[in-house]
């Protein structure tokens, strides 16, 4: 699936629960072709399959680090490594609580040592809540998210076309969000928990649900609300 909105485009991958359907992948998308959002299961058949040169990545974007979204990271730095391109020329952002563990770890799973690649990293963002991060192309705004581990929701301006969109990955009914993501074009919220009420006093949920999402969508004002992370066992 593609949305296009001006000269932003988003490519989705996987919309799916933490263990997706045969052929589906847990939450994952390319913004215009170059930046990734989280690898899912299955990054690098995701990307050839629809005719993207995993090489051409030039940014990882995490929302947070539970393991349905960066299952894949290890096999995407092996494919750089496999086909040449310095892991280097990768830059990866992500919530500075786990962003240098989970690279590390994802290095040192494939044998680094052995190989000759121990001293090999690509360049890491990492980010607080309220923490942004700014290049020539795009501006990345954060805040918390409501999860066991450290999340971000961000705001992401495509300064080429001038629009702005926002993304939550895995989050409880969270209100910081609302001021947060207002006035975007698209709002991309997870809705984990299928038709649950927007309740703030009950933060103790991992996940939010359909009416949830849509609390934020309304009190924010966003163009469009976009639901994803979804199991296909609700019904």
């Amino acid at each position: 699936m593609m949305m296009h909105d001006e000269q932003t485009k988003i490519t989705f991958f996987g919309t799916s629960g933490a263990v997706p359907e045969v052929g589906g992948d847990s939450p994952t998308f390319l913004i215009n072709d170059k930046y990734l959002v989280d690898t899912g299961w299955s990054v690098i058949d995701n990307l050839r399959s629809r005719g993207h040169d995993p090489l051409q990545l030039e940014y990882l974007i995490f929302t947070h680090f539970h393991h349905d979204h960066y299952m894949s990271l290890p096999s995407l730095l092996f494919y750089y490594l496999m086909r040449g391109r310095p892991l280097e020329e990768l830059k990866i952002i992500g919530p500075a609580e786990d962003l240098h563990l989970i690279v590390r770890r994802a290095i040192d799973f494939l044998h680094a040592e052995r190989y000759g690649w121990a001293n090999l990293s690509p360049v890491l963002i990492p980010l607080t809540p309220g923490e942004a991060y700014e290049e020539e192309n795009f501006r990345l705004d954060t805040c918390s998210t409501a999860h066991p581990v450290q999340g971000l929701c961000y705001r992401f301006l495509d300064k080429k076309s001038g629009r702005m969109f926002s993304f939550t990955g895995d989050t409880a009914f969270h209100p910081p969000i609302i001021e947060h993501v207002r006035g975007s074009a698209l709002l991309i919220h997870e809705s984990a928990l299928g038709p649950i009420a927007a309740n703030p006093d009950k933060n103790d949920y991992m996940h939010s649900g359909a009416i949830d999402a849509a609390a934020i969508a309304e009190e924010a004002k966003v163009g469009k609300l976009l639901l994803l992370h979804g199991s296909a066992q609700i019904a």
